[in-house]
């Protein structure tokens, strides 16, 4: 085979070859939190163990994914009434369960670098649609910033005296800021 036969051939399946998007993993400086209010006084919290796998780059949307796994127990409000109530059955159930799960895999970009996944929260053994918007700022740490509202209620979260939505409103927003780095160059 000749020199030009052996290029041509190499051409072809380098682009036969599909490039995947970039996998990445979470670096210091992360966060997962959630506001909302009891009886009208605004309260704030967030997840201090979470983990997020992320394929994501923009030019290849169709093969970006998010799975983000949540230790709800690890919710953190700085109020140790509230968080021990989250824990309970009327809310997060942690006994029966632990963890929370969200995950994408048909995403939209919106232009500006901001994007959309459309993915679904596993909560309490119930599965229901959410809708995350986010920003992307590349980079070699790339940071992903994002905003969600989640109806507490589809998910059987704060039942009973809690379902009253005059004490606690059925909308919580979500927002994380993920500070990203590429999988491969990521220390153990």
């Amino acid at each position: 085979m000749n020199v030009y036969a052996r290029l041509l051939g190499i051409a072809l399946l380098a682009a036969a070859t599909p490039v995947s998007a970039q996998d990445w993993q979470m670096a210091k400086g992360s966060s997962l939190g959630f506001s909302s209010s009891f009886q009208g006084e605004a309260f704030s919290g967030s997840f201090s163990r979470f983990t997020p796998q992320i394929r994501f780059d923009p030019k290849r949307l169709e093969q970006a994914r998010f799975d983000v796994s949540i230790d709800l127990a690890s919710a953190d409000t700085r109020n140790s009434e509230r968080d021990d109530t989250l824990k309970t059955s009327d809310f997060f159930d942690v006994r029966k369960t632990p963890t929370a799960r969200y995950t994408a895999t048909s995403f939209k970009d919106l232009g500006k670098g901001r994007y959309q996944a459309n993915g679904t929260l596993s909560l309490r053994g119930i599965n229901k649609p959410v809708a995350l918007v986010f920003s992307w700022k590349p980079g070699q740490s790339a940071i992903l910033t994002g905003e969600a509202t989640v109806n507490r209620l589809d998910y059987k979260v704060g039942t009973g005296d809690w379902s009253d939505t005059g004490i606690l409103p059925n909308a919580v927003k979500v927002k994380t800021v993920l500070v990203l780095v590429p999988k491969a160059a990521a220390k153990p």
